[in-house]
């Protein structure tokens, strides 16, 4: 590793840092001062996590790098939890031990691969980014419409629990306009009706992702539907 990856490293950390620092920090404040619901809080926190994939691969000059913050944070993550009472600290509760830790360790581990993936095989970065933000923004509206407004409930073999019509809604139009301004902005089609229809389709997926998966796997499984669709459209119309 040479002089100028480690400190694409470095920067590319410090601004993770700041973003954590920031909206994290301005979160927990606000819930300690307010008093959030607990489930509006969740999703708060999970919006930052989300969105911190932004400091991660848009400064950063190489994917290798980006992997590599991805695995310092990861670090940083389990010893924080591991060491100090942070998780306590943060006023978040957990529906079981450890399930922060876990959760940080399943987040950016599938960063990585998408990276790995998106960056790093198919040389397109902002396929990375489209990709966590179909899943991740439309995974809190689906959870926060659905239980306010989930009248229609959803429930059998293939889906956890029990989920609603109007959560699922929530989800596909959320990942849709969540994807639709960035890919259009970054695409090399020329028509919009085109973009229109690959987000609308990358949502429909996201959705369905969402829906049937278990044990929270749809954070693995929603990101990666969406960047192997994405990357299956840029092979065919051009880079992004």
């Amino acid at each position: 590793m040479d002089v100028k990856m480690i400190l694409d490293v470095l920067i590319g950390f410090l601004y993770l840092q700041l973003h954590f620092a920031v909206l994290a920090g301005t979160t927990v404040f606000l819930s300690k001062k307010v008093k959030l619901p607990g489930e509006l809080y969740r999703k708060m926190l999970h919006m930052v996590s989300v969105f911190s994939i932004m400091p991660i691969v848009i400064p950063t000059k190489h994917w290798i790098s980006a992997v590599l913050i991805c695995a310092l944070f990861i670090t940083e993550a389990y010893l924080g939890t591991k060491l100090t009472n942070i998780e306590k600290g943060v006023g978040m509760k957990q529906r079981s031990a450890g399930e922060q830790q876990r959760s940080m360790m399943l987040l950016y581990g599938t960063y990585m691969l998408l990276i790995l993936i998106g960056w790093g095989l198919f040389n397109q970065k902002w396929i990375v980014v489209l990709s966590v933000l179909a899943w991740g923004v439309g995974d809190a509206a689906a959870a926060l419409v659905g239980k306010k407004f989930g009248k229609h409930k959803l429930s059998g073999k293939y889906i956890e629990g029990t989920k609603s019509v109007e959560g699922t809604v929530a989800m596909f139009a959320v990942s849709f306009v969540s994807v639709f301004a960035l890919y259009l902005r970054h695409s090399s089609m020329s028509t919009s009706w085109f973009v229109v229809l690959v987000c609308f389709w990358i949502a429909v997926l996201s959705a369905l992702v969402e829906l049937f998966s278990k044990h929270g796997l749809d954070t693995i499984a929603c990101p990666t539907i969406a960047l192997f669709g994405f990357s299956i459209v840029t092979m065919v119309a051009g880079k992004i």
